[in-house]
């Protein structure tokens, strides 16, 4: 478990953001009634243990974000496309995205004002041959497929994720035609990492890392600049 403190760098001011990685729900209570009564909704155990672990990190993220150390005094609803709604005293001026998979959870807290979202996916658990057909990928998508750096599957990783980002940033989820959250451009940035601008929001930016068999997207204003990446804990 770890929350990594960043600042957002925009039209020289400074904004505090938090990331949390979990990968393990500890033994004190952290959820509310409600999101008790949410978890005993789900039928399948990966579903349980993925809103667990997606609950802790948005708490502990948002916790370090506001300086609460009771997480319990932080809740998190469900919007109508699932977007994370915070009830928390000092809530109303941040926000938090949410993801999970296979075994761990990530949040981004951050001020309401610099809408962000990110997603993460397994590598594993993806099948590229059925997401290049969902995709409904751009030109420069397709060039980029075409010459990347890394396997097919991490590459599909990368482009489904950048979709999920935006479609939280958005507060739409997926919602929408996967080609309208495409991206314009893709450039490799690190070894390992990539980022690029959106065909249809040239005003969001996309970063993405490859790290341990996982794909995390964030996207965020395309102005903006981060103090330092997000950082993905070793599987």
């Amino acid at each position: 478990m770890s929350v990594q403190s960043l600042l957002l760098r925009h039209a020289g001011g400074e904004q505090r953001v938090c990331f949390a990685a979990v990968g393990a729900a500890p033994p004190e209570e952290f959820l509310s009634a409600s999101e008790k009564a949410q978890l005993g909704g789900f039928k399948f155990a990966a579903k349980q243990q993925g809103f667990v672990l997606g609950r802790l990190a948005a708490k502990r993220a948002l916790g370090a974000l506001l300086s609460e150390p009771d997480l319990r005094r932080i809740e998190i609803r469900s919007g109508i496309y699932g977007q994370p709604l915070i009830h928390h005293p000092a809530g109303g001026a941040a926000d938090v995205s949410v993801s999970h998979s296979h075994g761990l959870g990530v949040a981004l807290a951050f001020p309401a004002a610099y809408p962000m979202g990110i997603d993460l996916e397994s590598v594993a658990a993806v099948a590229a041959g059925t997401i290049i057909g969902e995709l409904q990928a751009s030109g420069a998508e397709r060039a980029w497929l075409a010459r990347a750096d890394v396997d097919q599957a991490t590459a599909c990783c990368v482009l489904w994720t950048a979709r999920e980002a935006l479609g939280k940033t958005l507060k739409i989820g997926l919602h929408s035609p996967l080609g309208m959250l495409a991206l314009s451009e893709i450039r490799a940035a690190a070894e390992g990492s990539w980022s690029g601008r959106y065909l249809n929001f040239p005003q969001c930016q996309c970063l993405s890392q490859a790290k341990g068999g996982r794909v995390l997207s964030l996207a965020m204003p395309g102005e903006a600049e981060l103090s330092e990446p997000l950082r993905l804990p070793p599987r």
